[in-house]
């Protein structure tokens, strides 16, 4: 066992991206001796198995509900049995790796660490509508955040203990594990309650909310800097709604889709009405 883990996880759908993608990218540009790398495996085909077997640890997982919920059991389930010092939990089927983030493991080692999100998505108040939440807690949330910004749990680094703490925390309070959104609401009820230390955005770089700008250069994402961006995060939930067309790493992938991109931006914009819309809704609704 090394020191640190990066958890992510996976079904067959997205497995061809691990493999070729994320993992290939991972390994060409982190320094990973003291990293170990595990994939919560929930359907992937024999091939992907193989392609990543030889960098990965791969543990078979119960696929009963949408991944981005349940890893969070799954992980609770391993980093039980694991004693690792720091944790990495990513998504998989969305993100690469362009540069070395080591510094992510070494600085604010008790804090739980993550980025915010540039532009406010609706995240928050439009995950809580088909009440996916116990509704113990829901009404506390709603209030908890309230003008808050985003956090995005597409990367979180916490120390074992606080991450285990984390995952039980979003464990018992999904009500409807097989929707999409959930996780990120808990997530940031739960970090704004406890605290965290909110790490650069080049960190898990979002291309929708994102207030710097960036372009792409033979694949690569660059920075205004022409750098290439640590961590970028094609994030939309559904295929439709991610800026990037054929994400990827390599110079033959990744180009902007400006429709998705502008349309996005401009319905952000606008989250500043929506946004109290949606929590008037949800109060009148829970009395």
């Amino acid at each position: 066992m090394k020191k640190y883990v990066i958890i992510t996880a996976s079904d067959a759908k997205y497995g061809d991206f691990l493999a070729n993608h994320w993992l290939r990218s991972l390994t060409d540009n982190v320094d990973l001796k003291n990293i170990d790398i595990v994939i919560l495996d929930y359907g992937l085909t024999r091939e992907q198995k193989n392609k990543i077997s030889n960098s990965a640890k791969i543990i078979k997982c119960k696929n009963d509900g949408h991944i981005v919920n349940i890893r969070y059991r799954d992980i609770l389930a391993f980093l039980k049995k694991n004693n690792y010092e720091q944790v990495m939990a990513v998504d998989g089927g969305d993100v690469i790796f362009q540069s070395n983030f080591m510094i992510l493991f070494k600085e604010h080692k008790t804090d739980f660490r993550i980025s915010s999100e540039g532009l406010q998505a609706g995240t928050n108040e439009s995950s809580l509508i088909s009440n996916p939440i116990k509704s113990e807690i829901s009404r506390s949330i709603i209030k908890e955040l309230k003008n808050k910004k985003v956090l995005n749990a597409g990367v979180i680094i916490a120390p074992r203990k606080k991450l285990i703490s984390l995952c039980y925390f979003i464990t018992e309070n999904i009500s409807k594990p097989d929707l999409f959104g959930p996780d990120q609401v808990l997530v940031n009820y739960y970090l704004y309650k406890h605290g965290f230390y909110e790490i650069d955005r080049k960190y898990n770089f979002i291309f929708s909310t994102a207030v710097n700008k960036f372009k792409i250069k033979a694949g690569v994402f660059l920075d205004e800097n022409n750098i290439p961006i640590p961590i970028v995060h094609n994030a939309g939930g559904k295929e439709r709604w991610r800026p990037i067309k054929n994400f990827g790493y390599g110079e033959n992938y990744n180009k902007l889709k400006f429709f998705t991109y502008y349309w996005l931006r401009f319905a952000y914009h606008l989250n500043f009405i929506t946004n109290p819309l949606l929590r008037l809704l949800l109060n009148v609704r829970g009395k």
